[in-house]
């Protein structure tokens, strides 16, 4: 790439951040009332554990010439508020470390405008122009009473994008899924019979702790330093994903996953930069979220609403045996089934499932704390069908993930032509230097590529 083509895209990113002009901003309750049976609303164990920060998601759509501007956002708000009545917890408000009041306060609906076309984002998407197409920050102090808040963004092109942020103190990644999965089934078919009611029975196996409001929960809060983080994307084809595979497989993984081959991918590459920078050679610990869905006995339902994650370590020792591909892929599976076998009865057997959660939080507190690590998190969206959500004037052209900048931490998409993984990878800004100037690196994957196809030309 040239100075002055790299000067030019810089400059547009710049631009459209400038740009992003909030217009409006309105309270969406829902369209019937909350009876008075579901107004206290109990958080369970899990959703007392979570952080107070918001999870948000970001879909792109194409110009639609059949639908006007205002049409689609008149449709977005009847719908919305439809949506809430049955997602009736998130127009409430938190209180403290202990139950939501249901009291149709409601969600928050901005409307935003770029003089822009949406193509100078996808040309080349930065963290920074996604962060201005959310309604507020992942840290906001918002988080510490609203559950919902949600952005429609128009562009000069008539391109659109819709921001949503939702508290992880009442859904994960999967139930923020659900709930645009609902919200854009009313707007376009008027139900969400195809998607399915939305359940609210964590607490049948994960009832609350003995925490008060005054006293909360003991949850690791993520620590971030947008200054210090660099977030970027890197993304790997289907066929850059199965020669990972056919690399990292060995005697006891003869097939890893999609998943499992390129965190492993990443969390050696990031281990090599950070022990490059820091001069020395510590163990490494890679925490993989896992949803506890179908893994509990009952099964939750796949429309069950919560923060049902917990996560599970892989933990790659000193040595350059420790740090060979097929070696991190062996002990994420290993890892993986550890957690099945071992940690998942605890849970849901005979003994306090409040002590064995607190004491797996407190141990990745310590262990992060005690600096005697490199810590890592890893997060998948990876076959979550959000390429599906359609309002009613076509499915997305992309999908992103605004990133939390902590370092450290990556998250995994799947791309829209399927079979390919886009990582957000963040860390310092000398780790991230050696990073994406590795080798090894470009062989598999492109450094933040284009969105925009040869269909897009009305961008």
């Amino acid at each position: 790439m040239t100075l002055a083509r790299t000067f030019i895209r810089r400059f547009h990113q710049k631009s459209l951040t400038r740009r992003v002009e909030v217009i409006s901003r309105d309270i969406i309750k829902p369209s019937s009332p909350t009876p008075n049976h579901l107004k206290n609303f109990k958080l369970s164990l899990l959703e007392q554990l979570g952080p107070t920060i918001f999870g948000p998601m970001l879909f792109f759509y194409s110009a639609n010439n059949r639908i006007k501007q205002t049409e689609q956002l008149q449709n977005l708000k009847k719908s919305l508020s439809e949506t809430l009545t049955h997602f009736y917890p998130l127009a409430g408000r938190l209180n403290g470390n202990i139950s939501i009041n249901c009291n149709d306060s409601g969600a928050d609906f901005l409307e935003a405008q770029v003089n822009s076309p949406l193509s100078n984002l996808l040309q080349e998407p930065s963290s920074e122009v996604l962060e201005q197409l959310i309604p507020t920050s992942v840290d906001s102090t918002e988080a510490r009473t609203k559950l919902l808040l949600a952005q429609a963004t128009f562009f000069k092109c008539g391109g659109m994008a819709i921001g949503v942020c939702v508290s992880h103190k009442l859904a994960d990644a999967t139930s923020v899924g659900l709930f645009m999965k609902s919200w854009s089934a009313i707007s376009s078919r008027g139900t969400i019979k195809t998607v399915g009611s939305p359940v609210f029975d964590t607490l049948k196996i994960f009832p609350p702790g003995n925490f008060s409001e005054t006293s909360p929960a003991p949850v690791v809060e993520p620590e971030i330093k947008m200054n210090q983080t660099l977030s970027k994307r890197f993304v790997f084809d289907s066929w850059s994903i199965e020669a990972l595979q056919a690399k990292a497989s060995s005697f006891e993984v003869s097939q890893p996953t999609r998943v499992e081959a390129v965190s492993a991918f990443i969390w050696k590459l990031a281990m090599k930069a950070t022990r490059t920078v820091s001069r020395t050679s510590k163990p490494s610990i890679l925490a993989n979220s896992a949803s506890l869905r179908s893994r509990v006995s009952p099964p939750f339902t796949k429309n069950s609403i919560g923060n049902l994650v917990s996560y599970f370590a892989a933990k790659a020792e000193e040595g350059e045996k420790q740090r060979k591909l097929q070696t991190l892929v062996a002990e994420i599976r290993r890892a993986k089934q550890r957690f099945r076998d071992d940690h998942i009865p605890k849970l849901v057997g005979n003994g306090d499932a409040t002590e064995v959660i607190c004491n797996h939080q407190k141990e990745a507190g310590d262990m992060i704390a005690s600096g005697g690590f490199d810590f890592y998190i890893l997060t998948s969206a990876c076959r979550f069908g959000l390429y599906e959500i359609d309002f009613g004037w076509g499915k997305p052209v992309w999908f992103a993930f605004p990133s939390v900048r902590q370092k450290n931490i990556v998250a995994l998409l799947d791309t829209k032509e399927g079979g390919g993984i886009e990582a957000w990878v963040n860390l310092n800004e000398q780790e991230m230097k050696l990073f994406e100037e590795d080798r090894e690196l470009l062989d598999f994957a492109s450094v933040n590529p284009s969105v925009i196809q040869p269909f897009l030309h009305v961008l």
